[in-house]
């Protein structure tokens, strides 16, 4: 039988009014191509959000507002840590001279196991993608040993054994000890014992390093566990004691993006009646320059400072315990930049205070919170605790990465090898037509065709993974995509789909939306939904 044709659409306005609603029915329409903004400009959604109902957009800053300069930034974090290393943990000067950042390695939400020293990219359930020793990429049948279910545990031993480098601070974080650990494994520093299977996994780094110093080899005083204390410990110095900060001070265009929309959009989102507010863990005495740098020049009336796009400013937020328990608001005198004694009773726009609490910011602006969306690209503080305790406002997350990304996929060899494994999937399908459980079992079958796969003798299995691993060095040559490895779906990509109610490169793409705009969530489908309303679509053509 013909399928049903299709019937164009009748005549309506965009968007249409009641009467013009009840010309729609249920039969097929032949409708053009959606409209779609550029995919540079666009925003992605998990969950609907009307920007219709948002009263307030709140901003963190750093990576968010500001955008620090890649690979200008983390080489200058990783010199640092370098040196800090040097000067207070006795580590040898060669690192200063043999050892950089590479922006080539590192990606964002893998976990790095303290006890074996290895890089793991896993899925939602824990399941291993990807382990890399020092730079070096380890073969399922070379870290099975390792971990014999393929299998970790990162809700369970988060901040034990295991440590998620889950923001872009972490990038340089992580191709450092990667870099360490080939350095000293170079040298035989490190205690083998250290990457044995029979130490106990919940083993702390005082435990490890009295481990490691009883062993045979007396210069051997580092364990992978140690080695990471000592970076992380290193790496909150540099941001602490202002160290960073003040190098990027000393050359704010070299390290910090500036982008003449950013005024703009703010100007537009006052102008359409919302108000914004400024949530930073950065100090005062930082968040001033950096601001001052990105908004005081621009020509916009009615902005004499960066301060006036602002209803609202906090500083030293102390995300995520501003969304519990929070810390005592208290205002910043802006001349010396020391806090004030009295009380803070309500938000006055122009003033900056130091940290507080959602439940004051809840009490002070009185929103319930999904009147609230909070733009951020800390996956963990700006976006799952807001989620996780109940605050309810609605999330913006900015993944830098989905640009780089996207670049990927479009190109052609993306494209190409997604179609091959689509055809190798259509493939594999199709030697199963007919089959059932009577049916014999020939483990020797290969894959022959004349157009899609030549000169092959391996199995259909064989040729899907060989294709997976192409399309992951196509992305990053360590680890893959941030988002998935072949067909699976990483941890960092599933803990976005889940927690981010929106998502995009760059904040400033709002600039390409009205301010009354519906974000609708594709609608998803189990496959056992797909396949059925794929079946009742046939047979609904047959009977026509």
């Amino acid at each position: 039988m013909q399928s049903t044709p299709k019937s164009p659409l009748p005549s309506i306005s965009f968007p249409p009014t009641r009467e013009e609603l009840k010309k729609i029915k249920d039969t097929p329409y032949e409708l053009p191509e959606k409209y779609r903004r550029p995919i540079d400009h666009r925003i992605f959604v998990n969950r609907s959000v009307n920007l219709n109902n948002i009263e307030y957009f709140g901003f963190d800053m750093d990576y968010t507002i500001a955008v620090y300069l890649s690979p200008a930034y983390e080489a200058l974090c990783v010199k640092l840590v370098l040196q800090k290393l040097v000067d207070t943990k006795g580590y040898p000067q060669e690192i200063l001279q043999q050892i950089t950042f590479d922006p080539s390695f590192a990606i964002r939400g893998i976990f790095l196991d303290k006890k074996h020293g290895n890089m793991l990219k896993v899925d939602n359930f824990g399941f291993i993608l990807h382990c890399v020793h020092g730079k070096k990429v380890l073969k399922k049948s070379e870290y099975t040993k390792l971990y014999p279910d393929h299998l970790i545990h990162p809700e369970e031993e988060m901040g034990k054994r295991y440590f998620c480098y889950d923001t872009l601070f972490g990038v340089p974080e992580a191709s450092l000890y990667a870099s360490l650990v080939d350095f000293f494994e170079g040298l035989k520093l490190f205690e083998k014992s250290s990457h044995n299977n029979n130490l106990n996994d919940s083993m702390s780094s005082d435990d490890l390093e009295s481990n490691t110093q009883k062993g045979n080899n007396e210069d051997a005083k580092l364990s992978y566990w140690s080695l990471f204390d000592d970076v992380r410990e290193c790496m909150h110095q540099i941001h602490a004691d202002s160290t960073l900060k003040n190098q990027v001070l000393n050359d704010l265009p070299k390290y910090v993006k500036k982008d003449e929309r950013l005024p703009i959009l703010f100007h537009r989102m006052r102008e359409s009646g919302r108000k914004i507010f400024l949530l930073t863990n950065s100090e005062y005495f930082y968040t001033k320059e950096v601001m001052a740098y990105l908004l005081n020049d621009s020509k916009i009336n009615g902005y004499n400072n960066w301060t006036d796009f602002f209803d609202i400013i906090i500083t030293n937020g102390c995300k995520p315990k501003f969304f519990t328990e929070g810390t005592t608001l208290r205002e910043v005198d802006q001349v010396n930049g020391k806090l004030k004694l009295s009380a803070v009773k309500e938000f006055k726009k122009g003033s900056v205070y130091c940290g507080g609490s959602f439940s004051l910011f809840k009490k002070f602006t009185q929103t319930q919170g999904s009147e609230v969306m909070y733009v951020g690209d800390n996956i963990f503080h700006d976006i799952i605790v807001t989620k996780q305790n109940r605050c309810l406002w609605r999330t913006l997350l900015v993944v830098r990465e989905v640009e780089e990304e996207v670049n990927r996929w479009n190109s052609s060899k993306s494209i190409d090898l997604w179609n091959r494994l689509n055809t190798l999937e259509y493939i594999r399908a199709e030697s199963f037509r007919d089959q059932d459980s009577s049916s014999s079992i020939n483990n020797n079958t290969t894959v022959n065709t004349n157009n899609i796969v030549d000169n092959l003798s391996t199995p259909i299995k064989q040729q899907i993974k060989s294709t997976q691993e192409e399309l992951n060095i196509h992305f990053n040559p360590y680890f893959g995509s941030t988002f998935r490895s072949g067909t699976r779906e990483s941890y960092f990509c599933t803990q976005v789909q889940r927690y981010a109610d929106i998502y995009c490169s760059d904040f400033l793409n709002l600039l390409y939306y009205p301010f009354n705009y519906y974000f609708s969530a594709i609608p998803t489908l189990l496959p056992h939904e797909r396949e059925a309303l794929n079946v009742e679509r046939k047979e609904k053509d047959n009977n026509m």
